[in-house]
């Protein structure tokens, strides 16, 4: 095991120092004692530097590719001349301090030099820690043309012991080897040193980077970074999945990016005895990508519920792993509903979908989408319904398929089409299709989409909508938007007004300049009949024109510029305008056309400190009209704010005069200005967990007060909150309208969101809503949600539901009043999709 330096090929080295320089090194140092001690030592000490440096350099041309034969030579003689070098001066050194205390004996006396003697001296080197990398040299002193040294590989272990005729290594107890990102711990580990194959074995952890492998045994090659392991286990995680997936299996393949597991199982309940598992024969792991499982069987507890002969789990996608969905409806009866998810790549995938309803009879079908490079990436859906009650065939059948023309421009394709049954069982056939065009970049975005839809059966229509967006900042400091819309929808056999049609536009162009902007505005809307009936059910502000057009409306507004030392900024503003409108409830024919000329000096809004506490604004502006049609109007607008707070912001006193004089009249309803001298005040105060305020007004030209409003909150900390609103109006002597709303968080198994609205008018509740979830007990969850619009609309939304947490797993009992529908599903916690959704969502306007 310690053959010299000397007897190895290439040991003439002319950088190495010879046996006989360091003879004479030690007697100088340390007499003749020196002389003896480093005749003694150094033999052993090449020995010992011959063997490190050949067992050194075998793993070095090993993990390099470089030939172990010619490295070996110069490694050996660098360190050979370092450790014998060390340890004659070492000895020399320990001769001299014996000398100079007179401690001589009559005969020389060996000298091993500190430690133990040249066998053990080897073993304590590499027993504890043994260095595969860190001790050669630089590559160009060993390899002709090399590259530099690759990162270190080290093994550590209790113990050590090194075979270099047959170039293996063998460590026990606590190994440690570590290679770049790879990381094996176990009991034993042997490992080859020309192939790079290693076995592991006893407690077994492999750690890739990635995820980590427990086993029995392992079988790695360091080179090809691939393997086996027995009676293997690991802890998967992924982007969209919450928690670990547990795996485990017989055998365990490791390369690159994927596990592959022989007999295995997995689940995310990370108990010892797991609630649920399924198992396969053979799974696929790409990390942090999906799992592809064959003959695979869902068991709960030890029973066995279902059967795949294929699946695939996408890990970094929403999930996948559908069950069995349970439920009732008043048309469809008692349902259950099935998806089967497949995967091939990301760019090959879909679900397959069987369903049975207990009135309507057997539904199935299919989504796959693809990615086809560069022409790109879309779905298809079908489904399939035999309608029993219809006594026909329902279908369904969706194309979308989006095209990247450049870098930044995409342009999407859609198509559908449906034939069924509707609730009253008439035939309803419907087709449509869309194009679309997207670009976007630095300067702006552009968009072109067009759609056509044609409806037959219970609802029959024609419909064809076309709409463009642009929105473009060039470096001079123009800006451009625009935007348009066209709608006709039209229905066979109808009556000349059951039909809409329009074509809805605007261009808005704006030149940003050091003395102001410029603008220039052309439009043409028709409201639509979707806007009408938002109006009429409150969901809007009415606009008061039924359609209005600009042709064009050119406007100029100058910067704020100083007037002498007054403590005041003006503006000057110009404008002019040609202008259509058809008027909101205007019941004779035709439309008002004219121009309007304007003209105006404005001061916008300042703001000026009075005293510590109390601040001032003040604004203003006096604009004339002229128009075509002979008419003048003056409109002259003044506005005088005053805020103070006392005792350190707990009072905050607010009052204000808004004027508005008109003198004239305009022919259009889009810029009527109504005549007000409007006086308000508010009061607010807030001291601790209570706030509180109150508003109100006066206005002096129309001698009408303004809605007395209240408002009150209670909020100790985040646990609850109380509020309430209401208002009063004077001019009638009686209340208006009020409103509670109470919140409760005590802790996260109870939340409690209750809000109602009281009309005084209507003499009735126009709006409640409700949001409950209740934990009872560790196992018991209860939701609720609730928006009821009053008696003219009723229950917008009712649902209830309870759920069981089983550990790993919940089951939920769910009830939609609105669907008229009950849901039971089964849910493993570990994977995030929606299942069914509680809380107020956009229908919620008290909270």
């Amino acid at each position: 095991m310690g053959r010299s330096a000397a007897n190895h090929p290439g040991a003439d080295c002319a950088d190495r120092p010879s046996y006989a320089s360091m003879l004479q090194a030690a007697c100088r140092v340390g007499g003749n004692r020196g002389f003896v001690a480093a005749a003694t030592a150094l033999p052993a000490a090449l020995a010992i530097a011959s063997a490190v440096g050949r067992f050194t350099a075998s793993i070095t041309g090993w993990l390099t590719g470089c030939s172990t034969h010619r490295v070996t030579a110069r490694v050996t003689d660098r360190v050979a001349g370092r450790v014998a070098g060390h340890i004659a001066d070492r000895v020399g050194r320990a001769m001299m301090m014996d000398h100079a205390s007179g401690c001589a004996g009559p005969d020389p006396v060996p000298v091993r030099g500190p430690g133990p003697g040249p066998g053990r001296g080897f073993g304590l080197a590499v027993g504890c820690s043994l260095v595969l990398l860190s001790l050669v040299a630089p590559a160009p002193a060993f390899a002709s043309g090399a590259p530099a040294s690759p990162e270190p590989a080290r093994i550590s272990g209790d113990r050590v012991t090194v075979d270099l005729e047959a170039s293996r290594a063998r460590a026990e107890g606590n190994v440690v080897l570590t290679y770049k990102d790879l990381r094996i711990i176990c009991d034993v580990l042997e490992v080859n040193t020309a192939s790079g194959e290693l076995v592991a074995t006893g407690h077994v952890e492999f750690d890739d980077g990635d995820d980590v492998v427990t086993g029995d045994v392992l079988r790695y090659d360091l080179k090809a970074r691939r393997g086996s392991i027995t009676h293997g286990r690991a802890a998967v995680t992924g982007e969209r999945m919450d928690g670990k997936m547990y795996v485990s299996g017989e055998e365990f393949a490791a390369e690159p990016g994927k596990i592959t597991v022989k007999d295995g199982s997995f689940t995310t309940c990370d108990l010892e005895e797991p609630h649920y598992h399924v198992e396969a024969g053979e799974i696929e792991v790409y990390i942090d990508d999906r799992m592809v499982l064959r003959k695979v069987s869902y068991w709960e507890g030890k029973i066995r519920l279902f059967y795949w002969p294929y699946l695939v789990l996408p890990i970094r996608e929403e999930n996948r792993f559908d069950l069995p969905k349970i439920g009732y409806g008043p048309t469809e009866g008692w349902f259950i509903k099935t998806t089967y998810n497949y995967y091939s790549n990301p760019s090959n995938r879909g679900s397959l979908y069987l369903d049975y309803f207990s009135r309507l009879g057997v539904g199935a079908g299919a989504k796959h989408l693809y990615k086809v490079g560069a022409l790109g990436s879309g779905f298809v859906y079908v489904y399939g319904l035999a309608n029993k009650l219809a006594g026909r065939t329902d279908g369904k059948l969706e194309i979308s398929h989006d095209i990247p023309l450049g870098e930044k421009t995409e342009a999407h394709l859609g198509l559908r089409y449906s034939d069924a049954a509707s609730s009253t069982g008439v035939p309803t056939r419907e087709l449509g299709g869309s194009v679309k065009l997207d670009h976007r970049d630095d300067n702006g975005a552009m968009s072109l989409a067009a759609e056509r839809t044609a409806k037959r059966g219970a609802s029959a229509s024609d419909e064809t909508r076309v709409q463009a967006s642009v929105s473009r900042r060039f470096q001079s400091g123009l800006s451009l938007s625009g935007n348009a819309a066209y709608l006709d929808r039209r229905v066979p056999g109808g009556d000349e007004g059951s039909g809409e049609r329009f074509l809805n536009y605007k261009l808005d162009v704006a030149k940003d300049t050091s003395i102001g902007s410029l603008r220039a505005i052309w439009e043409q809307y028709v409201k639509p009949r979707e806007r009408e009936e938002k109006e009429e059910e409150g969901e809007v502000d009415p606009l008061p024109y039924e359609a209005i057009g600009r042709a064009p409306e050119i406007t100029f507004e100058s910067r704020p510029f100083g007037l002498g030392a007054l403590p005041v900024r003006l503006q000057v503003a110009a404008g002019y305008g040609r202008y259509v409108e058809r008027p909101s409830g205007w019941t004779l024919p035709g439309m008002v056309r004219a121009a309007r000329t304007e003209l105006a000096l404005l001061a916008p809004s300042q703001s000026y400190p009075l005293w510590k506490g109390a601040r001032a604004t003040i604004s203003g502006g006096i604009t004339f009209d002229s128009y075509t049609t002979g008419d003048r109007r003056y409109v002259a607008d003044a506005g005088l704010g005053l805020e103070t707070r006392l005792f350190k912001d707990a009072l905050r006193l607010k009052g204000g005069y808004e004027y508005c004089g008109v003198f004239g009249q305009t022919p259009f309803a889009f810029d009527e200005e109504v005549r007000k001298g409007l006086l308000s005040g508010s009061l607010t105060i807030s001291r601790g967990p209570i706030t509180a305020s109150l508003e109100g007004g006066y206005d002096l030209y129309t001698q009408v007060y303004k809605d007395l409003a209240a408002w009150v909150k209670v909020s100790p900390g985040k646990a609850w909150a109380v509020e309430a609103r209401a208002s009063y109006d004077p001019n009638e002597a009686a209340m208006k309208e009020a409103t509670g709303k109470i919140e409760l968080s005590a802790s996260e198994r109870c939340t409690v969101k209750l809000g109602a609205r009281y009309s005084f008018p209507k003499q009735a509740l126009d709006r409640v809503e409700s949001d409950v979830a209740l934990s009872m007990g560790d196992a018991w969850k209860l939701q609720w949600t609730l928006v009821y619009g009053g008696p003219a609309k009723g229950v917008l939304r009712g649902d209830v539901g309870v759920t069981r947490d089983l550990h790993c797993r919940e089951l939920k009992l769910s009830y939609s009043y609105t669907n008229n529908q009950v849901w039971l599903e089964y849910r493993i916690k570990a994977f995030p999709y929606e299942g069914i959704r509680f809380g107020l969502g956009d229908q919620g306007v008290l909270f």
